[in-house]
């Protein structure tokens, strides 16, 4: 049977050793914390390096100063996007797109690596899947400001899809983003610009109708209303916003060359109303002489059969005496071997025409 005395110097020898190592444990724990929190500290601030090192366009450094972020706070998510990110700039789209994939992964709402992952695709070419990725960004999820980030990435998916001229795409995706896109005029005029880019000047042309009811005075929107209205055939109402946004702004030379255009489409078109028979009958005329001059720029030696006959009729219409009474019916015939002599020349000249001169926009307008 063991004596008092050595039972109390057990539980006391015990009692001490219980306390010893909860004392160590506290200070291993406290140790432990202490370098967890350096060893942070530490991480963070080479991932502060390395993001001021991209800044200065050192991606190379920058990936290096990263990495050893990431080894010391593994896990953390923007560490790896930020690595992401200097990879695709540094030109390593392979590391990239290995790094975006395995943060995608884990996480597949990722809007920002799903944003990243679709410009690394961009850059090798990938435009199709890259698309999904931007799609994927744009219902994603996003730690900051997540409104303005998705309408930010529609805004780069709408330019990248004009750049490819998707104009299906384009305009399947510009529909929402005129919902949800802000109410000021630089905004919207971006926007009507993309309609015209889509190949949707009605659209376009209801945008900037829209921002000139709010700021008569905008010449950029005088300038693409008229853009609008001059792609749909109304050179008229083109010519007259070109002059508004000339008046506004005298140093717009896109606009002046628009103008210019139209002056001379308007003084050609015999389809303009109001035209009596004299006036319908010598631009007939014109437009048989101007379509002569082409072909004779770009025509061989030896002519097909067919285009030789058209010219031989051609250069005897242009001699013809013709009275007022026989303009009007006379004129449709000319404007009829106008258009066959601007076929034929499709045919047999190696050079394209220019399809947006004068000569060419007012031939097409009366082959409609």
């Amino acid at each position: 049977m063991m004596k008092p005395f050595a039972g109390r110097s057990f539980l006391k020898t015990l009692g001490l050793t219980l306390v010893a190592i909860a004392t160590l444990f506290v200070a291993d724990t406290f140790l432990a914390r202490t370098e967890r929190a350096e060893t942070m500290v530490e991480a963070a601030r080479e991932f502060e390096q390395g993001r001021v090192l991209m800044q200065r366009g050192k991606d190379a450094e920058a990936i290096e100063r990263i990495k050893d972020a990431i080894a010391n706070a593994r896990g953390t998510r923007d560490y790896r996007r930020l690595l992401a990110q200097a990879q695709f700039a540094a030109g390593r789209t392979a590391d990239a797109e290995t790094t975006l994939a395995e943060l995608l992964q884990s996480d597949a709402t990722d809007g920002l690596a799903s944003l990243t992952m679709g410009r690394v695709l961009v850059g090798e070419g990938r435009f199709e899947e890259a698309i999904s990725y931007f799609h994927r960004a744009i219902d994603g999820r996003w730690n900051q400001d997540p409104a303005g980030n998705r309408l930010r990435v529609r805004f780069e998916l709408v330019e990248l899809l004009a750049q490819h001229n998707s104009k299906e795409e384009l305009l399947a995706e510009l529909l929402p983003l005129q919902e949800q896109a802000p109410g000021d005029p630089r905004t919207r005029t971006r926007i009507g610009r993309l309609f015209l880019l889509a190949g949707s000047p009605a659209r376009a042309a209801e945008v900037f109708r829209g921002i000139l009811r709010d700021a008569p005075a905008n010449a950029e929107a005088h300038a693409g209303f008229g853009e609008a209205e001059f792609a749909q055939g109304n050179y008229r109402a083109a010519q007259r916003n070109f002059q508004a946004a000339l008046r506004l702004a005298p140093d717009d030379r896109a606009a002046r060359q628009h103008l210019d255009l139209c002056d001379e489409l308007l003084a050609l078109d015999p389809t303009m109303r109001g035209l009596g028979p004299p006036e319908r009958f010598q631009r007939s005329l014109k437009l048989i002489e101007l379509t002569i001059d082409d072909i004779s720029q770009c025509l061989g030696r030896n002519p097909s059969p067919e285009l030789q006959e058209l010219l031989d009729e051609a250069g005897k219409a242009l001699k013809a005496h013709v009275g007022v009474a026989r303009q009007s019916e006379v004129a449709e015939s000319n404007l009829d071997l106008a258009e066959q002599l601007w076929q034929a020349r499709k045919k047999d000249c190696r050079l394209a025409p220019d399809s947006d001169g004068p000569l060419a926009l007012v031939l097409a307008r009366l082959g409609q």
